[in-house]
């Protein structure tokens, strides 16, 4: 008989920690649920910091009601100064009512009340700084290489009129004059010219090559990477946290520019994420500061600072292009131009070169998607019709006009 009362004990005993514990992990579950939008454990958010929120409130019973319908309960209390001056001192937001038992009431007030340690969110590993391309140094190397072969052939030089001079006293012979750097080189000349010939055509092709590569290169900004007024990481954004291109980029989609995001739009998710995983409070303090917001009153202070972004991508004035165009229409994605953005850390880089050259490639092999695209009904079929004889089925960017100059300059 002990042992079947103390198994039972035993039983109960186990169930009632487990079913605490469990209890202790749904705490967290249900804060982050119904209240994390608008607090905070140690800072005001919406509404106040709760940590030690149990303290603040002399009757525990008038607190859970206050967390299920705080309005419900400022009617039945109008005597409850603190509950009263409390919702005055926040502007008089309303809490939404929580349909939450007394227990998962208590759940969450003991995850607060014994929040678990708070771990150091290892930092996001930000993919190298990206820099604008190295410089070509091959035509200095040149240069270099030639001016030591200079000083080589000046030494040799100089070695073999030693020997003549020694030569010319042990056989009693007067040497001429010595001639000068510039006399002795044409005379080589004189006598070498198949080798002067060669050597000329080498120098001109190598001066030739680089001189394109360098006017060639010129309004050519692949990897160009300029220090931006914030660090915006859009591996953080569009790759850890997948937020869409469109969601800061909405113009891409209605018209010509992609556009820059207004601070607004970063604080609609910022005015509550206050420090990030990498720099900390540091970086969203200066979108604080163009927005004019405070965050320790959570609110406007009406004195606006605009934020000085540099332009990355930019293309000459005689070029024309349309993002909706290619985006709504050509059904592109933002990574066929700016390649895989969501892997870029910052500072953010241009990716492509953006030439005349690079865009034809891009409209000679990109396929034009036709169906079930309404936009190309009537232009597919005068293309079926044109194209009969040759058996074209699939047509690219190049079928549709996509190489006339006056699509991209007029």
């Amino acid at each position: 008989m002990f042992r079947v009362v103390t198994y039972s004990l035993s039983v109960v005993l186990f169930t009632f920690l487990l079913s605490n514990s469990a209890l202790a992990q749904d705490g967290e579950k249900l804060f982050k649920a119904n209240c994390a939008s608008c607090h905070k454990l140690n800072k005001k958010l919406i509404g106040p910091a709760l940590t030690g929120v149990q303290d603040r409130w002399e009757d525990q019973e008038a607190l859970y009601a206050w967390i299920k319908n705080s309005q419900d309960y400022l009617k039945k209390n109008p005597d409850d100064s603190y509950a009263q001056e409390l919702f005055v001192e926040y502007n008089k937001s309303v809490m939404t009512a929580q349909a939450l038992s007394d227990a998962e009431v208590g759940a969450i007030l003991d995850y607060i009340a014994n929040p678990p340690e708070d771990k150091a969110a290892p930092a996001v590993a930000e993919g190298p700084v990206a820099r604008a391309p190295a410089e070509n140094y091959s035509t200095y190397w040149m240069l270099g290489l030639v001016v030591v072969l200079l000083i080589v052939v000046k030494v040799l030089s100089g070695v073999k009129g030693s020997l003549q001079s020694v030569k010319a006293k042990l056989n009693d012979e007067v040497l001429p004059e010595p001639k000068g750097p510039i006399e002795g080189l044409f005379e080589w000349m004189a006598n070498n010219k198949r080798l002067t010939v060669a050597i000329v055509l080498v120098v001109l092709a190598t001066l030739s090559v680089q001189g394109w590569f360098v006017v060639k290169s010129i309004g050519v900004y692949k990897g160009y990477a300029p220090e931006q007024p914030i660090k915006f990481s859009h591996k953080i954004h569009a790759g850890t946290n997948s937020i869409e291109c469109g969601y800061c980029h909405h113009s891409a989609y209605k018209g010509k520019n992609a556009g820059i995001p207004s601070v607004n739009v970063c604080m609609n998710c910022h005015k509550g994420i206050s420090e990030g995983k990498v720099d900390g409070t540091t970086e969203i303090a200066k979108i604080y500061e163009a927005a004019g917001w405070d965050a320790e009153q959570q609110a406007y202070t009406g004195v606006e600072k605009p934020i000085k972004w540099i332009r990355i991508h930019n293309l000459p004035d005689f070029a024309y292009f349309n993002h909706s165009q290619h985006v709504v229409v050509g059904k592109q994605k933002c990574q066929t131009c700016h390649g895989e953005v969501e892997e870029f850390g910052y500072p953010m880089k241009q990716h492509s070169d953006l030439t005349m050259g690079w865009c034809i490639d891009c409209h000679r092999e990109t396929k034009v998607s036709m169906e079930g695209n309404e936009y190309y009904t009537k232009i597919h079929k005068e293309l079926l019709e044109r194209y009969k004889d040759e058996k074209i089925e699939a047509f690219t960017v190049e079928h549709i006009g996509g190489l006339e100059c006056a699509k991209c300059h007029y």
